[in-house]
């Protein structure tokens, strides 16, 4: 039987866990400061993340990284999903820690909060990878998803024939999703 925690922290927003489960991840700078506007740093944040989930067992599936904040999809480890605040914690104070050594800010606070929400259905999981890889067209740095080189959109053309399919004749269906993203 799976167990679902779900847990309401004081002063961050609840999370349920759900052991196996795929969540959606949207995570912000403090006070929306491009900290990863150059590609040097949108690559420093990828291997970290990849890292992270590695260490923590959890798969990533999709993601886009902007100026100055995130989306991903991942899928929680069989055995509990409860280190996904470890998983983001660890990629935060990374990236927070070495970009304040480079630009000699230490202490800076980089990253504000992070958002998971549990997938409940295909259709869901579908309007939320659409979501995630329209962002940067949504924010206006590219007129075309497939022209953005910090995500995982490509991947998905090359690979998931099924996706492709889904995503080229369902563009809008992440519409009337309602994701932290006013960045």
């Amino acid at each position: 039987m799976i167990e679902n925690i779900f847990k309401t922290p004081t002063h961050t927003p609840a999370h349920l866990f759900r052991a196996g489960a795929i969540y959606m991840i949207t995570a912000s700078t403090y006070k929306k400061i491009p900290h990863m506007k150059d590609d040097t740093r949108k690559e420093q944040w990828l291997r970290t993340f990849r890292k992270a989930a590695e260490t923590h067992a959890w798969k990533i599936i999709a993601w886009v990284v902007l100026d100055n904040h995130y989306h991903t999809i991942l899928q929680a480890p069989e055995s509990s999903a409860e280190t996904l605040p470890k998983l983001v914690a660890s990629c935060h104070k990374f990236t927070a820690r070495q970009w304040n050594d480079e630009d000699n800010q230490n202490g800076r606070k980089i990253w504000w909060n992070y958002w998971d929400t549990c997938i409940r259905s295909e259709k869901d999981y579908l309007a939320r990878l659409n979501y995630l890889h329209w962002n940067p067209v949504k924010h206006g740095l590219v007129d075309d998803p497939k022209n953005y080189p910090y995500s995982s959109c490509h991947k998905f053309f090359a690979d998931d024939l099924e996706v492709t399919t889904q995503f080229e004749t369902d563009t809008q269906a992440h519409a009337t999703l309602e994701i932290p993203d006013d960045f």
